[in-house]
């Protein structure tokens, strides 16, 4: 197990990474449905409104790795924040070496790093893990490095992190989530190029779709989502909330479709017909689609469309 490096950086920017590049995935350029990287829209939005200055890097249509390179070089981030899925692992370590020797602090998030630390941790180019929900944990990370204190005896003292200690993995608790999703900014999608998604998915699929998220967590508590991201809670955000999103989406970007990424749709009948409401109330009706089947016919003003 490499030792922790022992000296950070006072931090002025952060990079926000989605290691994940079409280029190298005949999978995903077949789904012929690339996802905005809407787990690090939020992160970035987030850690902005607390006063950090983000860009992120959206490797989905780069050509190939050096882009991320070019990247660095461009707006020399002080730190790096990597998410990264079982299926993107080595890309996004490879990343972390590539930022690690442009000096950069590296710090990795998303659902693989939060079940299991150790095999970024065990990266000499990665230094702290954010495990479950990120954006308090990134935001107090950030601040910590502002004020010079961002030393390994600190980061004892903070929950949602995992890092080196004297040769082993030391995980600290879980930070408690967000309770109330309208707190959080919007996702901050002015730092992708939305342009190029909605002409992707235009081209592959016939409509524009964006993805939203309106709940975190899940209220079953099934085994297998234990070590999930967003926990073993369910949170939902208000009907009011997420419609004036989809609003913001329709007079934005004139999109015909949105893909809700949530674990379980149609929980509440209640939420669905005051969100339906105000969908109706502000002009912002939009055919939506789901990740799971949805059987059911009786969603008022709102087209159902299938995803499966």
């Amino acid at each position: 197990m490499p030792q922790s490096r022992t000296s950070f950086v006072a931090v002025a920017s952060i990079t926000f990474a989605h290691p994940l590049f079409l280029s190298q995935s005949p999978l995903e350029q077949a789904a012929s449905s690339p996802y905005f990287p809407l787990g690090l829209l939020y992160l970035a939005g987030y850690v902005r409104e607390a006063g950090h200055d983000v860009t992120i890097f959206d490797g989905t249509f780069q050509p190939d790795e050096a882009a991320f390179a070019d990247h660095l070089d461009k707006h020399k981030p002080d730190v790096v924040g990597l998410s990264s899925l079982i299926t993107t692992r080595a890309t996004a370590l490879r990343l972390a070496r590539t930022a690690s020797q442009h000096g950069a602090t590296v710090i990795f998030g998303g659902p693989d790093p939060t079940m299991d630390p150790g095999p970024y941790l065990a990266d000499a180019n990665v230094d702290i893990v954010v495990h479950h929900e990120g954006e308090q944990t990134i935001a107090r990370l950030l601040d910590l490095v502002d004020a010079g204190s961002l030393a390994l005896e600190n980061l004892a003292q903070e929950p949602g992190v995992a890092y080196r200690r004297q040769g082993t993995v030391a995980i600290n608790g879980p930070r408690p989530p967000i309770e109330n999703l309208d707190e959080l900014p919007l996702p901050a999608r002015d730092l992708i190029d939305m342009d190029r998604y909605l002409n992707q998915w235009q081209q592959d699929n016939g409509y524009t779709s964006i993805t939203v998220a309106t709940t975190r967590g899940c209220p079953y508590g099934c085994q297998w989502c234990r070590d999930a991201v967003h926990g073993d809670g369910y949170r939902q955000r208000s009907p009011e909330n997420v419609a004036a999103e989809m609003k913001q989406l329709k007079d934005r970007y004139g999109v015909e479709s949105i893909r809700l990424i949530d674990d379980v749709d149609g929980i509440d009948r209640s939420w669905i017909d005051r969100w339906a409401i105000e969908v109706d109330r502000l002009d912002a009706v939009i055919p939506f689609e789901a990740l799971n089947r949805l059987n059911r016919t009786d969603l008022p003003l709102l087209d159902v469309r299938d995803s499966l």
